[in-house]
């Protein structure tokens, strides 16, 4: 039993080094949000952030981050197998967004309207890829997979050929 609550804390208080949400953390580890509270002021210095969860139409308000969140809803995918269609696969999750955040630091110039997903994003990403609230298309004309919500503000178009068409007026096709 002891075990069991070490590994917990263990795994809390990474999740928590990382910037994911107090509610998270406790329905993952089922310690209680006054002791995470407590965990995350010891560990950041200040308290932790309230509030609703984003959904993930909110997350992948713009194209941009419909397109970046694409490629860490792709590595998930990748990672965690078809298992994560059946719940959130944690080792798969902390594995993906970290391959995302390095692929962000070399590949992508972040702009403050265009920051990477955060942990907790990614978690809610996960979570709704594992219930069928967000799911994958295939393009019909760049043949990637992009990540569309079921709430999505935006069409349910490709967010690369979006982006592309904006750019320089055509669609982007693989020839």
């Amino acid at each position: 039993m002891r075990l069991a609550h070490l590994q917990h804390m263990e795994t809390a208080t990474m999740l928590i080094r990382r910037g994911m949400r107090i509610s998270i953390v406790s329905s993952i580890t089922g310690i209680n949000q006054k002791i995470l509270r407590v965990l995350h002021h010891d560990i950041h210095g200040r308290g932790p952030v309230a509030g609703q969860l984003p959904s993930t139409g909110g997350i992948l308000s713009t194209r941009t981050m419909q397109a970046t969140a694409s490629v860490f809803a792709s590595l998930y995918r990748s990672v965690g197998g078809p298992g994560i269609l059946d719940g959130i696969n944690l080792d798969a999750l902390i594995t993906a967004h970290d391959l995302y955040l390095e692929f962000c630091r070399s590949m992508i110039t972040s702009t403050p309207n265009t920051l990477p997903i955060n942990i907790t994003q990614a978690w809610i990403i996960a979570r709704d890829i594992g219930i069928g609230a967000a799911y994958f298309r295939n393009c019909r004309h760049c043949r990637i997979h992009y990540l569309l919500p079921d709430d999505s503000r935006l069409s349910p178009t490709c967010p690369i050929c979006a982006l592309k068409k904006r750019g320089s007026g055509q669609p982007l096709t693989m020839d």
